[in-house]
């Protein structure tokens, strides 16, 4: 397990610690005594870019995929829905010993809501929610689901963002210089809706079963941030003020209250299980920080080098060949069992790795349940 190298991270998961001397910037938790590990994890892809009902099913190895088909006689169940967007549910056992944590939650709260009808998932039974990043196509359902929370959900329910700038407003800057408004969860209405909200800046332990990376270092590369998103800048001292989400170290910048300085996702994080006898599943959900890098992240918190599957979206769908080759080739050398491309990974990413890697590939599909352990 390694418990010191985790512990020597920052990993956080029970009790209070302010971040920056203030409340108002979240919540973290206190350390655990090892890292968890999980007899079986079940994933299921609650919304995805695509559905495909003939996408393969089956015992793959030593994995089990559920595909969903559409219901029959038609008309007579949730017919399930997909969008640019990505939700996942995922349920844990150990012994006897369940948990189920939701994270990410598409990009309207239509689709997301009939997806849950369809697939019998009921948000009342989560044990956590974590939020990836702050993207529309992420958290699109989230306040509809903290709305239909209220009065049902498990005691002191915490949503777990990876920073501050979850909670900050996007934009994209065209090549023509259009600015295109991506949005801002707004962390005072989840709060006011009953969430509990938690900043895991550093490895975290959520809900005793899973993993979050924290802070993502950039450490390939090739891999890089997408060149025209943008942060706009907050006031002085706010939670989204321009110099905050840099790391330490780098170059600082001036900017005045309405600015759109660039995003490089610092608190973007990804999530994993330790899956006993298998060893790490990493889920990431656009990978903006790098897939390879959240990969690593996730080996270097954990002390784990075995990964057992990479998950979601890798956003390697408008980057180059010349990218997708080198992220293709570095996932070879980290040898997962499995690969599950998702959301913003692209075609020509899913069919490299089946030209590279064949065995390796699951096409993904909304509504697609796979069970990693026994």
């Amino acid at each position: 397990m390694r418990r010191r190298e985790f512990l020597k991270l920052g990993v956080v998961a029970g009790g209070t610690v302010l971040l920056g001397g203030t409340a108002r910037f979240g919540i973290l938790v206190a350390a655990p005594n090892e890292i968890p590990s999980v007899d079986r994890l079940v994933l299921t892809n609650l919304v995805d870019n695509v559905y495909d009902i003939f996408a393969k099913g089956g015992k793959i190895g030593n994995v089990t995929v559920t595909r969903s088909t559409l219901p029959f006689p038609y008309g007579s169940d949730a017919m399930l829905l997909s969008e640019h967007g990505l939700a996942y549910h995922l349920q844990s056992f150990r012994g006897d010993e369940e948990k189920q944590i939701l994270l990410d939650f598409a990009l309207t709260p239509r689709t997301l809501t009939n997806n849950y009808q369809g697939l019998r998932v009921d948000p009342s039974n989560a044990d956590a929610l974590i939020i990836s990043h702050g993207h529309v196509d992420h958290y699109g359902g989230l306040l509809d689901v903290a709305r239909s929370l209220q009065g049902r959900a498990k005691p002191g329910l915490t949503l777990y963002a990876g920073g501050r700038d979850t909670f900050c407003h996007r934009w994209v800057v065209q090549p023509d210089g259009k600015q295109l408004d991506y949005g801002e969860l707004k962390r005072d209405q989840l709060e006011t809706r009953g969430l509990k909200v938690a900043l895991a800046e550093e490895p975290t332990v959520v809900a005793g079963h899973a993993i979050t990376s924290g802070h993502i270092p950039r450490i390939t590369d090739f891999e890089m941030s997408p060149p025209a998103a943008r942060l706009e800048a907050g006031a002085t001292g706010s939670a989204c003020e321009s110099t905050f989400h840099f790391p330490p170290g780098t170059v600082k910048i001036e900017a005045k209250p309405g600015d759109l300085v660039k995003d490089i996702f610092w608190g973007e994080h990804a999530t994993a299980y330790n899956v006993k006898d298998r060893g790490l599943v990493v889920i990431s959900s656009c990978g903006h920080a790098g897939i390879i890098n959240s990969v690593r992240q996730i080996q270097k918190s954990t002390g784990i080098e075995k990964v057992h599957a990479v998950v979601g979206g890798w956003h390697l769908a408008p980057y180059p060949d010349e990218i997708i080759a080198k992220t293709v080739e570095a996932l070879k050398e980290i040898n997962p069992d499995y690969l599950i491309p998702m959301h913003c990974t692209g075609f020509r990413t899913m069919m490299a790795i089946e030209r590279e890697m064949p065995q390796k590939l699951i096409l993904p599909s909304t509504g697609t349940r796979v069970v990693f352990g026994g």
